[in-house]
C-alpha cells in the first residue's frame, strides 16, 4: 500500500519540467524587471546630473524604474509564497506587453532610418525648425540644427534658407531672428534667409513656412535632429509638401536615449490628432 502511495503521487519526469522552467522563467522575468528598473533609476539620475530636474521627460525614467523595480518585487513575492494568478491576467499581461513591444520597435526603426538618410543636394528651400532661444543666444540643441544647416547653405549656394520659430517664454527675440543672426554670423547672406517667426510647434513651423514657400512641388529639405527627422517630414507630406527629406542634425549623446523614447511618444500624440 505503501508503495502504491508513492507511486500514485509521484510527480511525471514531465511534470517535474515543466515546473522547473516555470520557476526560471519566473526567475529571470524578475530579474529583468529589477535590472531594467534599476538601470532606469540609473539613467534618471544621470538626467537630473546633468540637464537638471526639469529637464524633458526626465520624470518618465523615474515613473518607469519605480514601477519595474515594484513589480519585479511582487513577481518574487508571488513565486515566493506560490499564489495562483488567473490565466487571464497572464494572457492579458502578454498580449498586452507584446504589441507595447511592437509598437514602440515599428516606430523606433522608422526614426532611425531617417536620422540615417542623406538629404537631396537639389532642394530650393531648407527649413531649420526652431528650438530654445536663451535670451538672444541659441541653445546648443538649436546650434546643432544651425551649424548642419551652414554647411548644407554653403555646399548648396542656389538654396533659400527658412529658419522657423516664433518667441516663447524666457526668450528676448523670436528664435527666427536669433536662427537668422547666427547663420549671418556664419557666412550665409542676408538675402538667402527668410523669416517665419509666428510658430510654436514642429506642426506650425512646416505650415508657416509652406505659405513662404508658396509651392507645394518645391524640393524642400528640413533640418531637425537626428530624432526628430521622421516626424518633421512626415508631417510635411501631411500638409501637402510633394518633395520633401530631411537632413538629420547630432544631438547631445548623454540625451539622446531620452530622446529616442520621448519621440515616439510624440509621434503617437501627433499620429493620435492627425498631425502625421
Amino acid at each position: 500500500m505503501r508503495a502504491s502511495s508513492h507511486a500514485k503521487f509521484a510527480r511525471s519526469p514531465k511534470s517535474a519540467n515543466r515546473e522547473k522552467g516555470m520557476v526560471i522563467k519566473m526567475s529571470l522575468l524578475i530579474g529583468l524587471c529589477l535590472t531594467l528598473g534599476i538601470v532606469s533609476l540609473i539613467y534618471f539620475s544621470i538626467i537630473v546630473i546633468y540637464a537638471g530636474i526639469g529637464s524633458a521627460f526626465a520624470g518618465f525614467w523615474l515613473v518607469v524604474g519605480v514601477g519595474l523595480v515594484l513589480f519585479g518585487l511582487i513577481c518574487r513575492h508571488i513565486d515566493k509564497n506560490e499564489i495562483h494568478v488567473p490565466g487571464i491576467f497572464k494572457v492579458t499581461f502578454l498580449v498586452v506587453l507584446m504589441i507595447g513591444i511592437c509598437l514602440f520597435s515599428y516606430i523606433e526603426v522608422h526614426i532611425i532610418s531617417y536620422a540615417a538618410a542623406k538629404p537631396s543636394s537639389q532642394s530650393e528651400y531648407l527649413i531649420v525648425l526652431g528650438a530654445q532661444v536663451r535670451g538672444t543666444k541659441v541653445s546648443n540643441f538649436l546650434k546643432k540644427r544651425l551649424e548642419t544647416a551652414v554647411i548644407y547653405l554653403k555646399e548648396n549656394p542656389q538654396t533659400i534658407v527658412i529658419v522657423s520659430g516664433g518667441q516663447g517664454a524666457g526668450e528676448d527675440i523670436s528664435e527666427a531672428e536669433a536662427m537668422k543672426r547666427f547663420l549671418t554670423m556664419n557666412g550665409i547672406a542676408k538675402e538667402r534667409i527668410k523669416k517665419e517667426d509666428q510658430s510654436t510647434s514642429t506642426n506650425e513651423n512646416i505650415s508657416f513656412s509652406k505659405k513662404i514657400i508658396n509651392d507645394e512641388n518645391a524640393e524642400v529639405t528640413i533640418v531637425t535632429n537626428n530624432f526628430h527627422v521622421f516626424r518633421a517630414v512626415s508631417i510635411a507630406k501631411k500638409q501637402g509638401y510633394q518633395n520633401v527629406d530631411g537632413l538629420s542634425a547630432p544631438s547631445d549623446k548623454i540625451l539622446l536615449l531620452n530622446y529616442y523614447v520621448r519621440e515616439a511618444a510624440g509621434i503617437l500624440k501627433d499620429k493620435i490628432v492627425g498631425n502625421m
